[in-house]
């Protein structure tokens, strides 16, 4: 039977483990001053050049296994673009091997914090206590699903099923699940090879003003592989091509040296030449044709498509009068300084 301690001994343990809790947070204040400090402002996006380079350094780190040399500070941030956290969930989950932690300071606005835990990033960037928190219930309208192959999970094909609820006209809901379904076939068949780590990501939001949806993969760009397809066509019989194409290069090699953003735009043009050809950036015409018409679907006020691959961005977004204007982040279709791995893509649906 052990020996009861006295009280004496008792208040000599207690002042031990008060000196040892104070030593080891003096030892962790110490690490965390060594470490490299990034800072975020009030929105975490790649559309952001500031924010996007602090992204993507934050990334690099992962598979060069120095995250353990960074400290976050997210005190700022109050709002997270879609898109970005999609693409930040699919490099974490490409690296959870690593066992990905980050010594992070949390937000001070409950949105991240609930953006955060819904996507289980509170882990990875060591959020304590989360559950502790009351989220405001706008996150539960955000779904995600991923997959490995051009077979959508049982649970995303009802998901997608019930989108037809949110609109009258059916022809919506039929090109915005196309343009889904082409966006992960794309994936599967041009993305990645069959060496690579192949997962798709896919993040939706649905409310009463509003449907997005976000499709991610951490495969071949769409700038790497669409001078091939763009050449392939140029040189078909297609009357349009070189009206479509204008100011796109006859040769491989010329192509090639165009900057991102031209390549991604010029690849959203390769459905509307008709041609056989197949190539990493097909899928876009049916929200294409949604963004252009518009105005001929009295249930929809505007509609916007994003696509981020390597240094290149490009949109297209409708106008309330039902034309349209389609550009890149920075002006001139010029390229961001950092890449991003793989493609994102996303389309917001803004209802009347």
């Amino acid at each position: 039977m052990m020996k009861k301690i006295s009280e004496k001994q008792r208040q000599r343990i207690v002042k031990y483990n008060i000196r040892q809790r104070k030593l080891q947070s003096r030892n962790n204040r110490t690490d965390n001053m060594k470490k490299e400090r990034i800072k975020f402002s009030s929105k975490l996006s790649l559309f952001v050049p500031s924010e996007r380079n602090k992204i993507i350094k934050i990334l690099k780190s992962i598979p060069n296994n120095t995250f353990d040399s960074l400290y976050l500070n997210f005190i700022d941030l109050e709002t997270i673009n879609p898109l970005t956290a999609l693409h930040i969930v699919h490099v974490l989950d490409k690296y959870k091997d690593r066992n990905v932690r980050f010594k992070s300071r949390n937000s001070k606005s409950l949105i991240p914090r609930a953006v955060f835990k819904l996507l289980k990033l509170n882990k990875n960037f060591g959020f304590k206590d989360v559950n502790k928190t009351n989220f405001k219930s706008s996150v539960d309208n955000w779904s995600m699903f991923s997959g490995y192959t051009s077979d959508l999970p049982d649970d995303m094909v009802r998901h997608i099923h019930d989108l037809k609820k949110m609109f009258k006209d059916p022809t919506v809901h039929f090109r915005l699940v196309t343009a889904i379904s082409e966006a992960i076939n794309n994936v599967i068949h041009h993305a990645y090879h069959d060496d690579q780590y192949n997962k798709w990501y896919v993040l939706t939001h649905i409310d009463d003003r509003s449907i997005s949806v976000v499709v991610s993969d951490l495969g071949v760009t769409i700038p790497y592989t669409a001078p091939v397809s763009i050449m392939n066509t140029l040189e078909g019989t297609i009357a349009n091509a070189k009206d479509i194409f204008i100011g796109a290069s006859k040769d491989l090699d010329s192509l090639r040296k165009l900057k991102d953003s031209q390549l991604i735009k010029y690849a959203t043009y390769l459905n509307s030449t008709s041609t056989k050809v197949k190539g990493r950036g097909q899928g876009f015409d049916d929200i294409l044709n949604l963004v252009k018409n518009t105005n001929e679907f009295p249930e929809i006020s505007r509609v916007h498509t994003s696509v981020l691959s390597k240094y290149g961005s490009y949109l297209l977004e409708s106008n309330s009068d039902g034309s349209f204007r389609e550009r890149s982040l920075k002006k001139n279709l010029e390229d961001f300084t950092s890449k991003i791995d793989g493609t994102v893509i996303s389309w917001v649906i803004q209802l009347v």
